[in-house]
């Protein structure tokens, strides 16, 4: 006769304790004979979960640190340059002449002024910004040193302060958290009837309240960090995510015919997209180049836009136009990832969820690790 384990409500531990009335244990599963047998699935889940959660929480504690800041970045340096004005209407030329007014090779590409932040962003070598006001295009004073600070944090955030190698790292942490959540939420399932709100807070320094925080907790972020991570995570690999996407889904040639007529940059792009807000101008890779603008039409999602539009200054033609709605649905549906990152997808309310959830982690991390010293302790 099995003899039942006592339960406890406290941790939600499948180890510690039997569901409660209308819950369901799978701990065990009948053989061929019958008789009940301990599935070996769920001990190598709690093995895989605590010893790569160990690892991961302490990407964790930095991932959701610098990245509930990141969010917010737009509306922090805003508030730093109260001066800013409102956006002038020829802000394409203005880029022009901006571009003119910088040293070729010096910056990558400029960003053009939005409702939030009304500045234009120089793109800089080795991932540094630089802000300089749309009206004098003069660079803007670096107040409380607020932009280095959130180049700093983007290096850390994407880079770990290791460059590319650290970007590769930090993308598998990602995916890995993600799948720590899926087995976290595996292994919660059939005790979610014992969930309680208020085992939240460790109410003592024993392992068995470190748990039950940190599982609490995880369930409350569960569904934000696990699109936060996975999106993290398929934005670092991108050639294997889009690669994915597009063969599942279909991709479509995004070029669309160029206006044949002459004239101005700004003039051309509006013709070939009346409705779409230019948001990046890149220049020219070497002399004879073509520039490009990126565009952001109605329909896209991602905020810096995906459609493009090539001029060539020498002849003043348009040399080549892309539009995303045109380039197919996994295309699109990639072309996604980066905006559920940022919590820009959503609006106001996804980000306020991404910062909640990126507070909550802080916690559920460092009950998590606290979770398992004790453990160790015990030993």
């Amino acid at each position: 006769m099995n003899v039942p384990f006592r339960h406890s409500r406290e941790s939600g531990n499948p180890d510690r304790g039997r569901a409660r009335s209308g819950g369901r244990s799978d701990s065990r599963v009948r053989g061929n004979d019958g008789r009940k047998k301990k599935s070996r699935l769920r001990p190598a889940l709690r093995w895989l979960h605590a010893t790569l959660g160990l690892f991961a929480a302490l990407y964790l504690l930095m991932a959701a640190a610098t990245g509930t800041l990141l969010i917010f970045k737009s509306e922090i340096l805003a508030l730093a340059h109260p001066e800013l004005g409102a956006l002038p209407a020829d802000t394409i030329a203005r880029a022009q002449r901006l571009s003119a007014s910088l040293e070729p090779g010096s910056f990558t590409s400029i960003k053009f002024p939005d409702d939030t932040l009304g500045a234009f962003i120089v793109y800089l070598p080795d991932h540094r910004t630089a802000l300089y006001d749309p009206a004098s295009l003069a660079p803007l004073d670096d107040r409380f040193g607020l932009n280095r600070a959130m180049d700093w944090l983007f290096e850390l955030h994407h880079y770990m302060l290791a460059g590319e190698t650290g970007k590769l790292v930090s993308g598998a942490f990602g995916l890995a958290i993600a799948g720590l959540v899926l087995i976290g939420l595996y292994l919660w399932w059939p005790w979610r009837r014992g969930w309680r709100l208020s085992n939240a807070r460790a109410k003592r320094p024993t392992r068995a309240s470190y748990l039950a925080a940190h599982t609490t907790l995880g369930i409350l972020m569960a569904p934000a960090l696990f699109l936060a991570a996975l999106s993290g995570g398929a934005i670092v690999f991108h050639e294997q995510a889009s690669a994915l996407l597009t063969g599942l889904l279909g991709k479509k040639d995004p070029a669309v015919e160029t206006p044949a007529a002459a004239g101005p940059l700004a003039t051309l792009a509006r013709t070939q997209f009346p409705d779409a807000a230019p948001r990046l101008y890149i220049p020219a890779a070497k002399p004879g180049d073509a520039v490009t603008l990126r565009l952001r039409q109605p329909e896209e999602r991602h905020p810096n836009g995906r459609s493009t539009f090539s001029w060539d200054p020498a002849t003043a033609t348009a040399t080549a136009a892309t539009s995303e709605p045109e380039s197919g649905a996994g295309n699109r549906l990639y072309n996604l990832l980066y905006p559920l990152h940022t919590g820009v997808l959503g609006g106001l309310p996804m980000r306020l969820a991404f910062l909640v959830s990126g507070l909550i982690a802080l916690f559920a991390a460092s009950h998590g690790l606290r979770s398992w010293f004790a453990k160790r302790r015990r030993r």
